[in-house]
């Protein structure tokens, strides 16, 4: 049986053996990606600057961008943009709230997470998860 539920942008399927995403998570990602890019390209080049000016807020200022960029950019290449995901797959479902924000995080096998955005009436979802999938 299908079960189907809406999504801030999208929605999300839930079949006997597999899990449906349909939103724009792939698109975020590589936006994202080549934002966190950019900022490290930056954080880099104002850290080199240092070298030639002398200037001990260069120095500062560009280690710290270059390396908060870098460590959120590994963090963020840890997540998963895959649209379908077998039941086998999973390891655990949790929906969290941030501030005003729901989401549904899908912790995979191999230990990457799938971050889902849902809308203000997550309800439905919650109960669903909770009386019919299992979650640890």
């Amino acid at each position: 049986m299908t079960q189907k539920f809406k999504l801030k942008k999208g929605e999300i399927l839930f079949d006997a053996d597999k899990i449906t995403i349909k939103d724009d998570a792939r698109k975020q990602k590589w936006i994202f990606t080549l934002i966190l890019g950019l900022g490290t390209i930056y954080g880099v080049l104002t850290f080199l600057r240092y070298f030639k000016t002398g200037d001990k807020f260069e120095y500062w200022f560009g280690l710290f961008i270059g390396l908060l960029n870098i460590l959120i950019l590994t963090l963020w290449l840890l997540r998963s943009c895959r649209s379908e995901i077998s039941m086998n797959e999973v390891k655990s479902m949790k929906i969290k709230q941030r501030f005003r924000n729901k989401f549904l995080d899908i912790r995979l096998n191999n230990n990457r997470l799938r971050r889902v955005n849902l809308d203000e009436n997550a309800a439905l979802l919650e109960e669903y998860i909770k009386t019919n999938l299992r979650s640890k």
